[in-house]
């Protein structure tokens, strides 16, 4: 049943939790925060997203019925939502986006969504949990039609191909990266570790590219490879000093990385002729969590726990160094 909510929280949770951006420039901030023995969420959509995270200045807020763990839009209006509670919401603005309406609210993972990702088409939903499945939702059908068993920990991150409607890479505590393919009789491929690196934590396809991926582990490093290939092409670099969060790259400029962490700091790395660090903030003060580049202007806007949205012009500053 969908229902309406035209009001705006009176505040915003402290724990940002992530951030994406839509393809005119506005955003969408997923925040949590504990009350009393429970964790409670909101969701805000920012037109500008300067105002962000500005209670009094968004366009449109609403509570959740838990903690949020990661937004991510499937269309202009339409955002899915990944919870502690296991489940996977989906939200839509309404009245020129000044509102959302819950169009569902589906539970059936056993523990905390930690990773969302929408297909090519934006037809579906894949999911990756602490339950240690990965789940696929038919967002038509309003219901999950695939449920895999890959992993034997936690699944930390999962990431649909920008290319391929049925390929999809999942990474858990297990300490393996998955490449999907529901196409296939054995859909799952454990990749090649790359030499020197951790258990992976995060995931995400290079911009138009079918094989080339970059991944963050446990203790700093960012890495990019090829699923066609094994360690002697892959590329690893050593972006933070503690656990690597998210990665994104830049649609506007696919050489540019960008990672956050629980060192409390952002950073791009730039991936030829080497992987070389070209930017890094220190504006955070708490775990930094999420991460999206804006595709018309190509700033960098992260958040984090320290309840900051930080907005970064890595142009800017590469160009004063």
């Amino acid at each position: 049943m969908t229902a309406d909510n035209n009001v705006i929280p009176p505040s915003m949770e402290t724990y940002l939790e992530s951030i994406q951006h839509n393809r005119d420039g506005s955003v969408i901030l997923g925040a949590s925060g504990l009350t009393g023995k429970t964790w409670a969420g909101s969701l805000w959509f920012y037109e500008d997203p300067e105002n962000a995270p500005d209670v009094d200045k968004c366009s449109a807020g609403v509570q959740t019925k838990a903690g949020i763990t990661e937004v991510q839009w499937i269309d202009e209006s339409r955002i899915a939502v990944g919870s502690d509670t296991g489940a996977i919401e989906v939200w839509q603005l309404i009245n020129s986006r000044s509102a959302f309406r819950n169009l569902f609210y589906l539970y059936e993972h056993n523990n905390i969504v930690h990773s969302i990702s929408i297909n090519s088409n934006r037809t579906r939903v894949v999911s990756g949990s602490a339950d240690c499945l990965v789940k696929i939702w038919d967002l038509g059908q309003q219901v999950s039609i695939s449920t895999f068993r890959g992993h034997t920990a936690k699944v930390d991150c999962v990431a649909c191909s920008p290319n391929e409607l049925d390929v999809f890479l999942s990474c858990s505590q297990d300490g393996s990266i998955l490449l999907w393919d529901t196409r296939m009789s054995f859909p799952a491929r454990r990749l090649v570790r790359v030499t020197g690196a951790s258990l992976p934590t995060c995931v995400t396809w290079k911009p138009g590219e079918t094989h080339v991926f970059a991944s963050g582990d446990q203790i700093g490093n960012v890495m990019v490879q090829d699923t066609r290939a094994g360690v002697a092409s892959a590329s690893l670099s050593k972006a933070h000093n503690r656990s690597v969060h998210r990665v994104a790259f830049s649609s506007k400029n696919p050489l540019w990385l960008a990672s956050v962490s629980e060192d409390c700091t952002a950073c791009v790395t730039e991936l030829q002729p080497q992987l070389k660090q070209i930017y890094r903030s220190y504006s955070h003060n708490d775990f930094v969590q999420g991460v999206s580049w804006d595709t018309l202007s190509n700033k960098l806007l992260t958040c984090g726990w320290d309840r900051q949205v930080i907005t970064h012009d890595v142009k800017l500053a590469t160009d004063t160094s």
